[in-house]
Parts: C-alpha cells; sequence; structure tokens
C-alpha cells in the first residue's frame, strides 16, 4: 500500500507537470517583471523586446528611479516593493537581477510556481544558495541562469573538438576589466558583491568547468594592489590569480584584474589537449583551433544573451527544458568554486571541493 501511494503521488506529480506544461503552450503573451532594475535588467529587456509575443509588465528595485526608468521605456509598471508586485501582477516569469548580496527575495516567486531567470551569481555564500535550490526543488519550478557563453555556437564546436581531441592537460583563464565603478558602487564592496572573482571572472570559471569538467581543488592569491591605493574604501580585489585542479586530473589557472586602465583588456579561455589547443574569446565571440597542419578562427554572429533569453522563454512556453543549459545546481558549482578562491587566498590554504 505505501509503494501504491507513493506510485500515485509521483503519477499526479507527473499529470501536473503536463498540464502545466499545456497550460504554458498556450500562452499568447509571456508576461515578464525583473526583480532589481540596474544594467543587466536593462540589457534583458532590449532583448526582450525583440521577442514575439513578450511583454515586460512590471520591474521592482529599492531605487524608485531605476524602477520607474525601466518601467517607462517598455510600458511596464514599476514598484519599490516585491510583495507588491507579485499580488499586484499575474506573471509568467521574472528575471532577478539584483546584486549578489539582495539574492534570496525571488524565494517568494518561486513559492507562487512562477519561472525565474536568475543572473549570475546565484548567491553570495552557498548557504544562501542552497535554500534558493531547495525552494526550487520543492516547487519544480522552470529556471535558467545567465552563464551566456555557454549558448554560442563557437562553445558547441569547441565542445566536438575537445570530444574528437582526446584529454586536456591545461586550462588557462583570464578576465582583464578596465576599472570603470562609481566611488560608491556596490561592486566595491566584497561583503556585497563577492569580489571579481566571485561578480566577475565567474563567467570565466564557469566556461572551464563546462568545457573542462568538474573542479576538485583551488588555490589562489588575491589582493588589492593599485585600485586600492586610489579608492581606499574598497574591499573587492583587483587582481587575483587561482589554479585549480580539474576532476579529469588536467590543470588549470584563471588570471583576472580590475586595473587595467585601458590599457590590456579582454576574457578568454585557452585549452591545451592531445590534439589540439583552442582559445574561445568570450566577448569576443570567438573560437581559434590550433591544430599540427592548420590554425582555423571561427566567429560567432550570435548574440548569447538572446539566445539564452529565447531559450528561457520557450521552456516557460511549453515547459520543456531540455534546451536551457545552466541550471542552478549546476551553477552551484561555480559558485562554490570561485567562494573556494576566496577561502583559499585568505587562508592560504588548498581548499578541496
Amino acid at each position: 500500500m505505501k509503494h501504491m501511494a507513493l506510485g500515485l503521488c509521483m503519477l499526479s506529480q507527473l499529470l501536473l507537470r503536463q498540464a502545466v506544461a499545456i497550460d504554458r503552450g498556450r500562452l499568447k503573451e509571456v508576461k515578464v517583471a525583473f526583480i532589481g532594475s540596474g544594467g543587466i535588467a536593462s540589457a534583458h529587456a532590449q532583448r526582450l523586446s525583440k521577442l514575439e509575443s513578450v511583454k515586460i509588465a512590471a520591474c521592482v528595485d529599492v531605487d524608485e528611479k531605476k524602477a520607474a526608468v525601466l518601467s517607462a521605456s517598455y510600458g511596464a509598471t514599476g514598484y519599490m516593493d516585491l510583495d507588491k508586485m507579485l499580488k499586484a501582477e499575474k506573471l509568467d516569469a521574472v528575471y532577478v537581477c539584483t546584486p549578489p548580496f539582495a539574492r534570496g527575495t525571488e524565494v517568494r516567486a518561486i513559492e507562487m510556481g512562477i519561472p525565474v531567470f536568475f543572473e549570475k551569481p546565484v548567491a553570495l555564500t552557498m548557504e544562501r544558495a542552497t535554500e534558493i535550490a531547495s525552494a526550487l526543488r520543492k516547487h519544480g519550478v522552470i529556471h535558467s541562469v545567465g552563464y551566456m557563453w555557454r549558448y554560442l555556437d563557437v562553445t558547441d564546436r569547441a565542445l566536438e573538438e575537445l570530444r574528437q581531441s582526446g584529454p586536456v592537460g591545461m586550462a588557462m583563464g583570464q578576465y582583464i576589466d578596465p576599472f570603470w565603478f562609481p566611488r560608491d558602487h556596490w561592486w566595491l564592496y566584497k561583503d556585497k558583491g563577492g569580489g571579481q572573482v566571485i561578480e566577475q571572472s565567474t563567467h570565466v570559471f564557469d566556461l572551464m568547468r563546462f568545457l573542462v569538467g568538474d573542479v576538485t581543488g583551488v588555490a589562489a592569491e588575491i589582493d588589492n594592489l593599485i585600485i586600492g591605493k586610489e579608492v581606499e574604501h574598497m574591499t573587492g580585489e583587483d587582481f587575483s590569480i587561482v589554479m585549480m585542479r580539474f576532476k579529469s586530473g588536467a590543470m588549470g589557472v584563471v588570471c583576472s584584474s580590475c586595473a587595467s586602465q585601458n590599457t590590456f583588456l579582454g576574457t578568454a579561455v585557452r585549452i591545451i589537449a592531445k590534439k589540439v589547443a583552442l582559445e574561445h574569446i568570450g566577448h569576443a565571440r570567438t573560437l581559434r583551433i590550433f591544430k599540427r597542419d592548420h590554425i582555423e578562427e571561427v566567429r560567432s554572429q550570435m548574440d548569447p544573451l538572446l539566445e539564452e533569453d529565447k531559450l528561457f522563454i520557450e521552456a516557460v512556453r511549453t515547459g520543456d527544458t531540455s534546451r536551457i543549459r545552466s541550471s542552478f545546481e549546476d551553477a552551484m558549482k561555480t559558485l562554490e568554486v570561485t567562494i573556494a578562491a576566496n577561502r583559499a587566498a585568505s587562508e592560504k590554504m588548498v581548499v578541496d571541493l
């Protein structure tokens, strides 16, 4: 009887998910709201506005001006209170675009069964991320995480080249950026943004995980060597070197800086495997393939942000999440690596994962 009851329960959940999928498949208009109305919300809103039958219905932010500006741009309603927005609006999806320290408020939307798109990083701590992941599992909510480089066609090509090549020996990543933040921006403070490794370089760590596999150990040196002399209250780093060992046995290193002052910029992941060497240049959407007898350069015409938005909205419509490339629980593994880097640097130790 116990097994029969369990079977009936599982069947009822399956039928419910199928019913929700069918209902979403009939959606003529997907109504989207933004939790957080800053720059990354604006970037997604621009792309969502290009998609057929997507309506940006609402925006919420603790900064009334930001909510007002974003909502006015798309004929949406602006709010300063999340609960008020969720109560007033009938939403089909929400985009979480808050700073890392503010993550967790979206659980209210998850508990209402609303599909969620999360910007990276998914949280500032593993404890907070675990709370959000638990809510997602409990309520079976469709979701995606904004690691956009996974969606590039050149990333597909890189995966195929590595499949044909044999084992990877080394992966080298970089995230070099000029310092452009206003002097009062939350990004400057490690307790709010997590530092460059967690908030910016996370894209490089994630792409390396996607191409090479999971990480088992981390060592790091992280410091504020230049910007800290100009912005005395800044607690985030401006230089970091993070060393990793992958589960496959491959070695990895990621070098990051936000202090280049426009003299040297760029994001890249370089991989040396048995029969091929690859250079994946994220922001340039370019892949260079080095083999014994030739060098090939492939440039993508895709907008990866648009692609991840399009596939998330399609999942909301149909209930089919098979084309979403970054789940919350997988994104937690990238967060774990970057948190481990901070710990390894502060405690002068190798952190095992």
